[in-house]
């Protein structure tokens, strides 16, 4: 074999072997559920459905993924990993960005329901990004988490 077809052929098994080490593993579905963001004069701004991606070690939780759909406008989940806890009361940080802002915070003080189903209720998030984000936002999520 020639020289050059020799080093062609190490980098590109070099090339593949990179690839498959940095292709990250896919998460399980952790949970399903709703989020709806609502305007401080209660209109709601979003109704999505969502899923959240990662690892649950008993109550422990940590999302490595989430989607929300349908919302209406394009909403984009930012600053993964989040983590929580779905014991009562239940805690989660949140992060969504929306319309060039991003609105984040704990939600805290969730109920848990028989299935480990967690409702946060009426959460206050913070917008951040641009002079254009709302106030008073708050966000109430609930997810079925398996």
């Amino acid at each position: 074999m020639s020289r050059m077809i020799k080093i062609a052929t190490l980098g590109a098994a070099s090339a593949a072997a990179a690839a498959m080490m940095a292709a990250p593993a896919h998460a399980a579905q952790l949970a399903s559920g709703t989020v709806v963001v609502k305007l401080s004069n209660g209109t709601t701004a979003a109704n999505c459905a969502s899923t959240l991606d990662g690892t649950r070690s008993g109550s422990a939780i940590n999302v490595t993924g989430a989607t929300a759909t349908s919302c209406g406008v394009t909403v984009t989940p930012v600053g993964l990993p989040w983590t929580g806890n779905i014991a009562a009361p239940a805690t989660m940080f949140f992060s969504m960005k929306a319309l060039g802002c991003t609105y984040s915070g704990t939600l805290s003080g969730g109920t848990v329901a028989a299935g480990d189903v967690v409702t946060w209720t009426n959460q206050p998030v913070t917008g951040s990004g641009s002079i254009l984000c709302v106030s008073g936002v708050t966000v109430t999520a609930v997810y079925d988490f398996v």
